[in-house]
């Protein structure tokens, strides 16, 4: 009954990240991924989800917000990941791949829940945001949807790789990113329903304000420190690529 009142392309497109996530995780049991590799791969990313959230997000909050309003929306977003990421757990595993070091994946297990919890806050927000689809009036959100699918691959594959560090089997690493990315789905069916049936448009243009402030969180945590120390030109290089990537998606849809 309540899949009925999900929009079937909102329902397929939070399927797909889950499956490109998926998709990260089985590559790392077939290619011998080296952190040049890894970091190439979440450069484009997080160049993606500063796409979004600057060609995509914020435009369309300015729609209902002043400009005031939109930066507020933005900074609780930030915040959100920021404080999560220094008091509690990683919430991205691509975005902060390069801080799990050989420590850390000894002591997954002891992690594990905190870790979890974490990424699957992180997931829920990404379902809400491809949610937004349609709720605005002429407005796509491809290019956000484009960033999430992009970031998940390396999202999938950076968990898989901290859980195989830790020798957990194929088949347990497989099932606790399905779980996690799963969250997902359920982020875009609440979305879907709530967004579109008993929220006002003032406070969806908050809710994508929010959502953009966490997706440029995870772009600046992904390309600063060790990454851009080790690789400065492959980070602005493929940065710059998913950024302007997703410049040409936003204008093309627009």
């Amino acid at each position: 009954m309540i899949l009925h009142q999900v929009d079937s392309e909102i329902l397929i497109q939070s399927i797909l990240t889950v499956l490109s996530a998926i998709t990260g995780a089985v590559i790392i049991f077939m290619v011998n991924l080296n952190h040049e590799k890894l970091c190439a791969l979440i450069s484009f990313s997080a160049g993606g989800l500063l796409g979004a959230a600057v060609f995509t997000l914020i435009p369309e909050s300015l729609h209902s917000l002043n400009t005031t309003e939109v930066i507020l929306g933005i900074f609780s977003g930030y915040l959100l990941f920021w404080l999560l990421t220094k008091y509690y757990s990683h919430v991205c595993p691509a975005c902060s791949a390069s801080h799990f070091d050989e420590r850390t994946t000894e002591k997954f297990s002891e992690i594990a829940r905190a870790l979890l919890i974490a990424l699957s806050i992180h997931s829920f927000l990404d379902g809400v945001a491809v949610s937004t689809r349609g709720v605005v009036e002429n407005i796509s959100n491809t290019s956000v949807f484009i960033a999430i699918l992009t970031h998940k691959l390396p999202e999938g594959l950076a968990l898989a790789s901290i859980m195989f560090s830790a020798n957990y089997s194929r088949n347990k690493i497989l099932i606790y990113v399905f779980a996690v990315e799963m969250v997902t789905v359920i982020g875009a069916v609440t979305g879907s329903i709530l967004l579109k049936s008993y929220v006002s448009e003032i406070l969806l243009s908050a809710v994508m304000s929010h959502i953009a402030g966490g997706f440029i969180f995870l772009a600046s945590h992904a390309i600063l420190g060790e990454m851009l120390k080790n690789h400065t030109k492959l980070v602005i290089s493929t940065f710059s690529f998913g950024l302007i990537l997703i410049l040409a998606i936003s204008k093309i849809v627009a």
